[in-house]
Formats: C-alpha cells, structure tokens, sequence
C-alpha cells in the first residue's frame, strides 16, 4: 500500500511544478522577467522540485515495471535525460554577450547568469558588421558580423553561428553607428549533448509506441503531408483602378501590388474590403487625387457600426488644418494619421529603380488572394456543416446521399483553404506559419482533416474549425503578408510551428475522441522540442522560460496526465476524463490566446 501511494508521487510533484510555473509567468508580467527568475526559475528550491520530480519519475518506473513495456520505458526514460542534461547545462554551461567595436580584439564577455566579467580563451576581432535588406525596401533580411578567431575569418548572422573550442557565438545586436556588434556566446559541452540525447530518444520512443496501431500511424503520415462614376464624390473608374492595382510599391517593408496595399489600408481604416460598392484601389487612389473632397467621408471607424470622417478631425475652417479631437483613442488616432499620409503622398512609396518587380504571374497570385475573403467562405461553410451534421445526428438520418454531400462539401470546403494557403506560401516565398493569423488559418486546415481519418470527429472538428476561422475573420490577429524577421529564416519554423498547431487542433478533438489524445500529446511534445532545438541553433539557449514555452509545457504536462489511466483510475471514466479535457482546455486556450495577448514574450501575436 505504500508503495502504491509513493507512486502518486511524481504525479502530485508535477502539479507543483504546474502551478509554480504558472504564477511564474503572472510575476514576469507584473514584475519582471528578473523578478521571475530570482524568485522561481533560477531558485534553488525550483531545480529541486524538478530532481525530486525526475527521482520519483525513475521510481515510478520501477514500480509500474515499465521494462516489460520497453517502448513506453524508454518514452519515460527521455524525459529523465532530458531533465538530466538541464542539470549538467545548469552546473556546467555559460552565457553571456560580448560586445566588440570594429578593429579592436576583445576577450571579456558578461557573464549572463552571474552577471560578472569574465574571459576567454582567445581574442575576437570584429571586422565588419552589415545589414542586408529585402531588395527595394528598408526592411532588414538579416544582420551579418565577420569577425577574426584565431587567425581564422567567420562570418555570424542569424541562424549561422561560429564555433570555436566549444564556445558559439550568435548575431545578437548592433551598435547604432553600425561600427560595433554585439554577440551572443554559449558554453555548454555537456548539458546539449545530453539533452538532444533525450531529444532523439524521445522522438524514437514515441514513433515506436505510435507503430503499435497501423491506423494511428498512417494518420500521422497523412497529417504530416500538411506539415510541408456615378458617386457623388469623385471616384477613379473600375477599369482604371483595376489597372492600376497592378502597380507595384512598397509597402509594409516589401514590395506588393497596389491592390494589396489599398485593400489592407481599406481594411484598417473601414473595418471590410468595400467602401459603398467602391473596391480598396478606387477608393486610395481617389484619396490620392481628391483629398479634399474626401474629407467628409465616414470612413474611419471608431467602434462598432460607428464611422467618423476625417474632417472631424482636422479643422480645415481655417487658411491652415489644424487637427482636434485627437489623443481620445490611439487605434483612431493612427488610423487618422494614416489618411494623412496618404494624402500628403508619404505613404505610397513608388518602387526603387535598383529593385527587382515582382513577376505578372506573381502579381495575378497576390490579387487572386486578395479578391477572395478565404476565412469568411470557409467560416460560412464549416458551419453549415456542423449545423447539416448535427441535423443528421438528432434526427438520425440514414441517407447515403446526404452522408455523401456532407462528405463532397467536407473535402471541398477543405481544398479551398488549402488553396489559399498555398496561395499565401506562394506570395510570401515562406510557409505562411509565423503570426498569429497563419497559425489560425492552419489549425482550421488540421481540424478539418482529421475527419478524414476518424469519422466520430466529424461535427466537433468542423465546428471547432467555424470557430476558429471566426475568431480570426474578426481580426483579432492581423492578416497582412509581411517580410520574415531574420531570425525566423530557419528551416526549424515551419517544422515547430505546424507540429505545434496540429497538436492543438487533436487536443480539441480528443474531447471527444479519446484515442486521439496521445497522438496530440506526443505531437505537443515533438513541437516543444523541436523549438527548444531551433532557439540553441538561433539563440544558444534551448529553453529561456519564455511565457509561451512555459503555457505550452504547461499543457504538456496537464495533457499527459490522462495518459496514466493504469496509475490513476479515476481517469477510467470515460465522464471524468471529458470533465478533466474540459478543464485542460483552459490551458490550452491560455497557450495560445493567453499568453499571446495577456503576457507578451518572444512569441506574442499582439503587435503583430
């Protein structure tokens, strides 16, 4: 009997280290990512938690005699390594930043943890430092040091690091006179090996465990293939505008057709894609050419169903414009300063002599794209399909017929979102997966294809995909196609972020399909690591307590506890296991709508 409650142990150990991670996340927010770490995460009473929660782990699997199931043992076994190698990164690894100004050699680097001065074991030169734009725009595409180590040139930009005697140096910042650089360095000889040892472990065991159902297996498989003018005001014709929607700027840090920049400029003052019939390029280009006369329009929108001119605004009475009525909302003020730009002719940039245009077929992609509202038609028709299969349900309908359209209706409403996505890849040159409008727009995509595989998730998966699709037609998250970041130019993003979103989209449907929790589970799981390896590539440290990586582990850990049905009766039931996946759906909604608009960190979707 002791035993049996001694094996509970790491169960409860785990919940401590959930809620202290949680309230974590709530003191960097209110205080401080300093106040966090000194009081949570670099707290000696935290790492020790996580050695008791790896000790009882180890025990557990001794008395469950997990060795007889070796796959599942060594699945458990993973996450002790891992554990393992983040005590030997935390005893034995070094961080720090080394600030170097052109020509001079330098040693001494900031310690990061310590925060003291401290040396190495051979000098850096910094020979020169360079920022590389996006052709024919001001927006960066990457930050590039060549510096000098013994004797031996390297170049460091991001997401290309240099090694030398186990140290790494990373692109970190840059002096405003673009003649010094700031690096990044980190020593970890023992800690990494041993975490990417429990890395591949993990990954292993979990397709070992997965190959034990055929089913289970080709599903994942298929998912993976996802993976990879009579107005009264003067107006310009259609036909006009049509031609001139072609035209190509610069906007948004890169160059797109004028059909792009009028529409999201449209969407951002007016809230829709039409002003009163008038498409986006009438509508700017007529504001180009008569500013004044579109003065009077209420087309700034304030708030719901209420629309202000710009003349409430500016004071044109006067020989000068004065503005009034300004500094009560900043979303209104911007949008007020935007029309003003684009009246006084500052914000359409025409495109640099020295650029490279788009192609025309590049160009008819991207008003393709623009002309057709891919979230608002896929959000209609996923929710007359959850209506149409609820209708079926309650009424116990038999028809194969009606069981055929819904299933004909199914695929194509599934087809036209990957079809805009691919429209998006196409546009973009990347896997649209890097804010918080494509990462929606691919989970809608994973949930409706998980129907595909497993028929009982038919109504939840298109109704969760409605919702989903809703939540972002209504802008909650910004839909515009902008240049990546330099550091986000790793083949680890779209392998992270796609695992990540399927993960979410089989945890929503495991509700109601238990047997789709471990493979969500293991997805969660796969997604987290392969992040934690693309931040050691990019940023030299695999795991920073980030508020995002902390409510994903977070839900991690709530969502494997289910898994240990053998340990815990209690989850046996199929009613307390919905009532417990209801509850964990808390976390899960924190993780990725949370944290993105309440905490911020690296991963926030909020200014996007």
């Amino acid at each position: 009997m002791g035993e049996s409650r001694l094996a509970y142990t790491p169960f409860v150990l785990t919940g401590l280290a959930v809620v202290a991670i949680a309230a974590a996340t709530v003191i960097e927010d209110i205080h401080g990512s300093e106040t966090a770490r000194h009081l949570i995460y670099g707290a000696l009473w935290f790492k020790l938690l996580w050695a008791a929660i790896a000790v009882s782990g180890a025990y557990w699997l001794y008395v469950r005699r997990l060795w007889r199931r070796f796959p599942v043992f060594m699945l458990h076994l993973s996450f002790i390594i891992i554990l393992l190698g983040a005590l030997m990164t935390s005893l034995t690894g070094k961080k720090g930043t080394l600030h170097l100004r052109q020509g001079i050699p330098a040693k001494e680097y900031i310690n990061s943890e310590w925060n003291s001065v401290e040396k190495l074991p051979f000098y850096v030169r910094l020979d020169s430092f360079q920022i590389a734009y996006y052709p024919g725009t001001e927006a960066p595409q990457d930050y590039i040091s060549q510096v000098t180590m013994q004797d031996q040139s390297y170049t460091i930009s991001m997401n290309h690091v240099a090694k030398l005697q186990g140290y790494r140096f990373f692109q970190s910042s840059f002096d405003e006179d673009m003649q010094g650089s700031v690096l990044a360095l980190n020593y970890d000889p023992f800690g990494t090996p041993i975490t990417y040892l429990g890395y591949a472990l993990l990954g292993l065991s979990m397709m070992w465990v997965l190959l034990a159902s055929r089913k289970r297996l080709l599903m994942i498989a298929l998912l993976a293939g996802y993976a990879f003018s009579s107005q009264a005001i003067p107006v310009v014709p259609a036909e006009k505008a049509a031609a001139m929607e072609r035209e190509q700027v610069v906007w948004n840090g890169r160059i797109a057709p004028m059909g792009t920049m009028s529409q999201e400029l449209l969407l951002k003052l007016y809230g829709k894609r039409s002003y009163h019939g008038l498409s986006g390029t009438q509508v700017v280009s007529s504001m180009l050419l008569e500013p004044r006369a579109w003065s009077d329009e209420p087309i700034i929108k304030v708030k719901r169903g209420t629309y202000k001119a710009l003349s409430d605004f500016v004071d044109y009475s006067g020989d000068v414009p004065r503005l009034r009525n300004m500094g009560q909302d900043p979303k209104t003020d911007e949008k007020v300063g935007l029309i003003l730009m684009l009246m006084q002719g500052t914000l359409v940039k025409a495109l640099p002599a020295e650029a490279t245009p788009l192609s025309q077929q590049r160009v008819s992609a991207e008003l393709l794209y623009n002309h057709i509202d891919w979230t608002l038609w896929a959000m209609i028709a996923c929710f007359l399909l959850a209506i149409l299969a609820g209708l079926k349900e309650f009424f116990h309908f038999k028809s194969s017929i009606l069981h055929y359209t819904l299933y004909l209706f199914h695929l194509i409403s599934l087809i036209f979102l990957l079809v805009g996505w691919c429209l998006r890849w196409y546009i973009s040159g990347f896997i649209p997966l890097s804010n918080g409008f494509e990462t929606m727009y691919f989970v809608a995509i994973c949930l409706l294809a998980v129907p595909l595989f497993v028929r009982r998730t038919f109504f939840i998966s298109v109704f969760a995909a409605a919702f989903v699709l809703l939540v972002s037609h209504l802008g909650e998250v910004n839909p515009r196609i902008t240049p990546l970041m330099p550091v986000l130019h790793s083949p680890w993003l779209s392998a992270h972020v796609s695992i990540i979103m399927m993960s979410y989209a089989l945890l929503v449907l495991s509700i109601v399909e238990r047997r789709l929790l471990r493979l969500a589970v293991f997805f969660l799981a796969a997604g987290i690591f392969l992040g934690a390896i693309w931040a050691n590539v990019s940023w030299g440290t695999y795991w920073s307590w980030d508020p995002k990586e902390s409510w994903a582990l977070i839900t991690l850990l709530v969502y494997s506890v289910p898994l240990h049905s053998e340990s815990l009766p209690w989850f046996r039931s199929t009613r307390n296991y919905r009532i417990y996946s209801l509850m964990a759906l808390c976390c899960l909604l924190m993780t990725y709508f949370g944290v993105n608009y309440l905490l911020g960190g690296m991963h926030s979707y909020a200014n996007s």
